[in-house]
């Protein structure tokens, strides 16, 4: 299966971590959306985010590596259009943004968003998402 995705994330203490460029990202507990994409197949992109020994290679990575920091579920919209910027402004029009997460190689504002569970899964299916 190919496409889009959405982490959802729970972050349970408040931190701050390096990640390359973006210094001190902030991070307050609770949970957080990361929309990414997987033209070449989310299942395998899955299983990557959901280890816990990797090596960081995405803005994700470095977040998901904390102890505190755990992934709650997943939601997926099948497509082989990118389609990864187009979730993440809709989802910018809803939620706070973290700014410059996971957009370095795209004029986004950022891909990982600040949200409340409920509503994040309402939007998500709206949009045509699915649980993985």
């Amino acid at each position: 299966m190919r496409g889009v995705y959405v982490l959802i994330i729970e972050v349970g203490r408040p931190m701050e971590i390096e990640i390359g460029q973006l210094r001190g990202v902030k991070f307050e507990p609770g949970t957080y959306a990361y929309v990414g994409s997987a033209l070449g197949g989310i299942e395998a992109r899955l299983r990557r985010h959901l280890r816990r020994k990797k090596r960081a290679h995405w803005h994700i990575d470095h977040l998901l590596g904390h102890q505190d920091v755990r992934v709650k579920g997943a939601y997926v919209l099948e497509t082989t259009e990118a389609m990864e910027c187009r979730v993440a402004q809709a989802l910018a029009r809803e939620f706070p943004v973290v700014s410059g997460f996971g957009s370095s190689d795209c004029r986004c504002e950022g891909h990982l968003f600040r949200c409340k569970e409920s509503p994040l899964l309402r939007t998500l299916r709206r949009i045509g998402f699915n649980p993985f």
